[in-house]
Parts: C-alpha cells; structure tokens; sequence
C-alpha cells in the first residue's frame, strides 16, 4: 500500500559560528503534543476506471467553497486539514486517493507548489519559464482554476497525480489526486469535470484557519495519528514571546534595532517528512522570490549542526525585493516528525540576530 497524501509540504557550506552575540536572562518553553486522523492508505496497484463525467451528488459546504462529487467517488473522513476526502476507483481494485486543503495566503506561490508536487513523485523541478505550460486553466470552471497532470514514480510503480490551485478570498484551496498512473489518468475527465462545480458558498463555522507565516512547506500538510514528539529550547531574552496557533507552536518577535522593522521567528512541526529537505528549501526560496535548487545545489546550501543529538539543516537566504529580505531556515527532523524554524526580516535585522539564532538551535534538546 502507497500512503494516500504522499508525504509533502517544505542550506551555506560554510562552517557558522555558534557563539551568541547578546547575553542576558533566557526562558525555557516546552511544547504540548498534539494528534489527529491519519488518511487512508491507497494500493499503488494499476487498474482502470471508466473516463465518462458521473452523476453527482449534492455539493458539500467547507467554510466558503462548494463542489459536486461523482457518485462513484467514495467520501471518507476529514480531519482538522482535510477539508473533504475521496476515494477514488472502481471495483475492488487499487484506489487512488483525493484530498481537498485549504490554507492562508498564497501558501508559496505556484512554482513552489508545483515543484513541491514534482518531487513527491520522483520528478526534478522546472522553471518559470515551464510553469505555464504545466499548470493551466481549467475552461469552463466559475473560478480561476489552474491543474497539473503529473506522472512520475518508478519504472516498477508509476504514479499519477492531478493537482489544482484555487485561490480564492485570500486563501488558497488545493485539490489532489494521487495514485497509480492508470487510475489517474483514466480519472482525468472526471476530475475535470468536478472542478468545475467548484464555486463559493455560504461560509460555514469551522476552525480557524492556520496562520499563514506558519505553513510549511507544503502547503497541504496531513496530520498523522502519531502524536508529534516534544522538543524544547532556551531562548534570548529580548526575543519577544507571542500566542501559538493552530499550526504555529511557537512565535518570537525580534525588535529592529534602531527602531528598524522587526524580524520573527515561526516554529512548526509536522508529522513525517513534510515532502523533504529539497521540497521545503525550495518553497523557502520561493517566498523569497529566488529560484529552485537541485540537489547538488541543496548541498551547497546547507549547514548541517547537531544540536543534544539532534540533527539541525540549516540554510541562510537574501532575496525579495532588491535583497531586501533575509531568511534563516532550520530543518530538525525529531523522531517521526519534522520541525521547522524559520527567521525572517529585514536583511540587517536578520543578520544581527544569526549568531542568536544558532544558539538558540544549539539549545533544542529532546524532553
């Protein structure tokens, strides 16, 4: 069996220093576990389904988008990020898996989605100049729908895979399907003709959304059942603590200097890998407007540290707007999970606090 939502989505090799530029009074912070569903396993078996556009059934209301499914689609459970769930096959044979997400913002752009997507099934990443002619409209649909046909995996175990981007109301809603290449391909009309029953809704009360400076990579990211392991750390003094959320389990201010504009460290954690290292430094890069690595260049980008045993990745990019940006990055994959820390701001406001933030990573410490 092939996990249904194949595990998604989000650094300088030169030696850093560890030394903390400021002292002073530190506070510790511990982390509450959390758990919720696991999706449903799919078969990476090959079988057929009929191509012809189904009946559907009445449209399911998710905070303000709607859809039709085909009848022959089978809904199984959601959970705190699935916004709906679909088996999708016929008879008895393998399945393929569909998954409907939603989170704040523009979630990394969509190159770094689609370049996300490209390497959960084994495919290397593509350009700008590619992105149109992967990732198109969809005609006929009520919203500005645009979906890739992917096919990767390996020789022995093809894999297929239909993705949509639905920006809408400053969120973006994302429409997955996944497994073995013939079931997905011979879903194609289907799909495409269930996107274009996508539409806006009433909204409807449900959870809050996750904060948008806390999506990792990937932007759909499914929670295991596993409940995530704890970490801990100490942090400087004048690093200002700020409320979780829903996804974020902590957040830190860090005052400009001079009265300059702030940085902020997010930390998040996910179960699994989040799609891996490539992946996340990618749609990292992607928020700074910087092109994608390869692998040899992800190489050259990371520092690697041990932190307690702990494994720690981290990477150091300047973009945005004339360079005007600055992000440090670290990856620390902790039992079954993976956790992210990201620091951004201004290029001067992140510079001053890099010797902070690396001892603050050489503080993470397992429980």
């Amino acid at each position: 069996m092939l996990v249904a939502a194949l595990r998604l989505l989000l650094f300088l090799a030169v030696p850093l220093a560890f030394a903390s530029c400021r002292e002073g009074k530190v506070t510790n912070y511990r982390i509450p576990k959390e758990s919720a569903a696991l999706p449903s396993p799919i078969d990476a078996a090959t079988a057929t389904a009929s191509p012809a556009p189904a009946a559907t059934i009445a449209a399911r209301p998710t905070e303000n988008l709607t859809w039709s499914a085909p009848v022959e689609w089978k809904p199984k459970g959601t959970s705190s990020m699935r916004r709906g769930s679909f088996d999708v096959g016929e008879g008895n044979g393998p399945l393929a898996d569909l998954a409907i997400t939603t989170f704040p913002g523009a979630v990394g752009g969509d190159l770094a989605n689609v370049n996300r997507w490209l390497g959960q099934i084994d495919l290397p990443p593509i350009t700008e100049a590619e992105l149109e002619a992967t990732l198109q409209p969809v005609p006929g649909s009520k919203m500005p729908i645009k979906v890739a046909h992917l096919t990767g995996g390996k020789a022995d175990n093809p894999l297929g895979m239909l993705a949509a981007i639905v920006p809408h109301e400053g969120s973006t809603w994302f429409f997955k399907l996944t497994g073995p290449a013939t079931i997905v391909a011979a879903e194609k009309p289907r799909f495409l003709e269930f996107l274009k029953t996508v539409k806006p809704g009433k909204p409807a009360a449900t959870a809050a959304l996750p904060d948008p400076m806390a999506a990792p990579p990937p932007a759909e990211v499914i929670a295991a059942s596993a409940a995530i392991p704890e970490l801990r750390w100490t942090a400087p003094a004048h690093w200002q603590s700020k409320p979780a959320s829903a996804l974020r389990k902590a957040t830190f201010v860090i005052p400009g200097a001079g009265g300059g504009a702030p940085a902020e460290l997010a930390v998040t954690a996910f179960p699994g890998m989040v799609g891996g290292e490539l992946a996340n430094v990618n749609r990292w890069r992607a928020q700074l407007q910087l092109p994608p690595l390869d692998e040899a260049g992800l190489a050259a980008a990371i520092t690697r540290l041990t932190a307690h045993d702990l494994p720690v990745a981290v990477v150091d990019f300047a973009g945005g707007p004339n360079g005007s940006l600055r992000m440090l990055g670290a990856i620390v994959p902790h039992e079954d999970a993976t956790w992210f820390f990201k620091l951004t701001g201004p290029e001067a406001a992140i510079g001053a606090e890099k010797s902070s933030f690396l001892t603050f990573l050489q503080s993470l410490s397992s429980p």
